[in-house]
């Protein structure tokens, strides 16, 4: 059996072709599905920056277990095997493990330390649970990661400041306009991303917070948090026009600002420059609006560049040294309990052996005891003397098992675990051995 991923993010490919892969909530259920017709067991773990499917199955080779995830993602998205290759990684047994504890961690995220892909590895993991069952290693592989991640964070500063692409928007609007005080914001989306660039514009000390939001109440509510105002999304027209900043970040499938609407608000806004930040996958903002006079529009690939959030430490130099040991242990720690789990086998049939010998022994020394008493004429409570017996013997199988068990578990040597089946004669004549 092997652990697989597959998959491709904002290093490796062009938002243009990311937002064409990525999967919507809605359609996380129907994507599990059919990964089903591609993999044993998988999960799919879909966010701005990254689409990746992680699989556990029969161990046919990283070549082949990675062109079976091609044709799901193929299948799944409409693009092309050959388009979709050149961007591509694949991880197979420990260096996906690896992988996964880094993501958990935020080091491979744009913006180093960034938390919100924990939540994210957990969301996909669930959702992928619930859809079917997901146990056994893929089960502990998760958990585990989601157990390294929350380690980076609670033994280290990687993620201080609440690092987020958020914020970086939020700090690119501040180098763009300067102080934000006196700026009208228009934050279009009231998700969990949405949430965060409110917060991060609040702490930035921006006045005038205006948020938007297809459903109205959650827009209210957000606003009510963080001191700001709601605005229907039916003015999404008229607060465009008023806007100094829009920064959208919303999911929606399709464009929530077409450059037809931009044009227009343009036209009435008087020369006044417009700076358009678009944080969404697939993208919220019309990329022809880039040419616009007056208009500046930043993508999530601009951002990166931009508002340096690409750095390999972001500052956190010694933090990132210590998130990668943390990742490192947490590695070793799951590799050795996979490696153990090889000696399963050999143990059980072990164990299987033992107590085979020992119910045997018991039955006979039981038939030769009732023989000699019936000699006797006397009749013993065989009954309490067999559970005397049998707790006995099976205290004494454990005993003499128990170090055997434990170093068969410790070994990663199939050479010493094929030893271990001769001196048990696991694959001998039992029949024999119970005639001795």
């Amino acid at each position: 059996m092997s652990f697989l991923v597959l998959g491709l993010n904002h290093r490796t490919a062009p938002l243009e072709l990311r937002e064409r892969l990525a999967v919507e909530k809605e359609q996380l259920g129907p994507s599990l599905e059919q990964l089903r017709q591609y993999a044993g067991q998988g999960v799919v773990l879909s966010t701005c920056n990254r689409l990746e499917v992680y699989s556990f199955g029969d161990a046919n080779g990283e070549a082949e277990g990675s062109a079976q995830l091609r044709r799901f993602l193929s299948d799944n998205s409409g693009v092309s095997d050959g388009e979709l290759a050149p961007h591509l990684y694949s991880y197979q047994e420990g260096d996906c493990v690896r992988h996964l504890f880094r993501v958990a961690a935020g080091l491979d995220s744009m913006v180093v330390g960034e938390r919100q892909i924990l939540g994210q590895v957990r969301s996909a993991f669930s959702v992928a649970s619930q859809q079917q069952p997901v146990g056994g290693p893929l089960s502990r592989l998760f958990h585990q990661a989601l157990r390294a991640g929350r380690r980076v964070h609670r033994e280290t500063a990687i993620g201080g400041n609440s690092r987020s692409v958020s914020r970086a928007a939020v700090e690119l609007a501040r180098r763009r306009l300067g102080d934000l005080a006196s700026r009208r914001v228009l934050v279009i989306g009231a998700g969990d991303a949405g949430r965060l660039v409110a917060q991060a514009l609040a702490d930035a000390g921006a006045r005038q917070i205006v948020v938007t939001n297809r459903t109205h109440s959650r827009a209210e509510e957000l606003a009510r948090d963080l001191g700001g105002v709601s605005a229907p999304f039916a003015d999404l027209p008229q607060q465009l026009i008023e806007a100094d900043v829009v920064i959208s970040s919303t999911g929606a499938p399709g464009y929530v600002l077409d450059r037809a609407g931009i044009v227009q608000a343009v036209r009435q806004r008087d020369g006044k420059p417009l700076l358009l930040i678009d944080i969404a996958v697939p993208r919220d903002i019309d990329p022809d609006a880039a040419g616009l006079p007056q208009v500046q529009l930043y993508d999530i690939d601009a951002l990166q560049s931009v508002a340096e959030v690409s750095s390999p430490d972001g500052g956190l130099g010694q933090d990132v040294a210590h998130a990668e040991r943390i990742v490192a242990e947490e590695t070793e720690r799951f590799l050795e309990w996979w490696r153990s789990m090889d000696a399963v086998p050999v143990i059980a049939a072990v164990r299987q052996q033992a107590e085979a010998l020992r119910h045997a022994e018991v039955e006979r020394t039981l038939r030769i005891l009732e023989r000699h008493w019936r000699q006797d004429g006397t009749q013993p409570e065989m009954d309490h003397l067999a559970r005397r017996l049998d707790a006995m013997t099976t205290a004494l199988v454990n005993k003499l098992l128990h170090y055997p068990t434990v170093r068969l578990k410790e070994m990663d040597d199939t050479a010493r675990q094929e030893l271990a089946r001769q001196l048990f004669n696991l694959d001998g004549d039992h029949d024999h051995q119970n005639r001795q």
